[in-house]
């Protein structure tokens, strides 16, 4: 029996681990995701919550103001995880270990923590 191991197939599988890492979702991220998340429903009418009107306050706006504020922003946590995807199936479909170095350069995805330890197995 012979068995031949790819080291693309095991540098792809730590180029995804990078990746995940490097665009993990975050507190803020889960915050930011609530804000929106109660903006839309105070501009489908809804009764803001006692934590968005504070944060109006805050601001100097009405509850009303400030989910218009909100809403007229990008949906960060989905921004996010749109580009965590685009480069997992780039790193995925990559056919050259040189071609992933440059997709992990070039969007300066930082070194994992556990490339740095001896494995035999991704």
């Amino acid at each position: 029996m012979k068995i031949s191991i790819s080291p693309l197939v095991q540098e792809k599988k730590r180029a995804e681990r990078r990746i995940n890492t490097f665009l993990m979702v975050d507190g803020h991220d889960v915050a930011h995701a609530r804000k929106h998340m109660l903006a839309l429903a105070v501009q489908s009418g809804a009764a803001p919550t006692a934590e968005f009107e504070e944060a109006a306050k805050i601001e100097g706006k009405t509850a009303q103001e400030l989910a218009a504020i909100i809403l007229a922003k990008p949906d960060e946590l989905m921004v996010k995880e749109n580009r965590r995807r685009s480069l997992l199936v780039a790193a995925r479909n990559a056919e050259t270990l040189e071609e992933l170095n440059k997709l992990l350069e070039d969007n300066r995805v930082p070194a994992h923590y556990e490339d740095q330890r001896l494995a035999l197995l991704p």
